[in-house]
């Protein structure tokens, strides 16, 4: 059988996942490699992603190759925007918690019966029997 489209999409992907540059530079540089190792995988009729890794190397390998070409200003740059977005997902979903004790909180307290020692007074009055 030869390789699926799916195994050389999640071997792509994986190459992208430790590629640290612009979207633009990402998307042209993971285009090239797909149309490599589709190419590859057609010729040589590839049965199994091993043979790929063997030829092209880790997804990791190939990104620090690619890497080390890049110029680092847009490494970092592509990696404070990483720890930017982190950030602010983190803050959003704190500040989600905090709301939802909070109204967890305030619903308990709103249905919470309250017993104190004021006393009660009964009045009753009952029916008068004629003779």
């Amino acid at each position: 059988m030869i390789l699926t489209e799916k195994e050389i999409k999640t071997y792509i992907s994986d190459v992208g996942n430790n590629l640290f540059c612009s979207r633009k530079q990402k998307k042209q540089i993971l285009a090239d490699i797909k149309n490599e190792v589709l190419t590859y995988a057609e010729n040589k009729r590839i049965t199994d992603i091993n043979e790929i890794y063997a030829h092209f190397g880790t997804p990791e390998e190939i990104a620090k190759a690619y890497i080390a070409d890049a110029e680092p200003q847009n490494i970092k740059k592509a990696i404070n925007i990483r720890k930017l977005l982190v950030a602010a997902v983190a803050i959003v979903l704190a500040m989600l918690a905090i709301t939802f004790i909070i109204a967890i909180v305030d619903s308990h307290n709103a249905n919470a019966a309250y017993f104190t020692d004021t006393p009660i007074e009964v009045i009753t009055t009952l029916p008068q029997i004629s003779d």
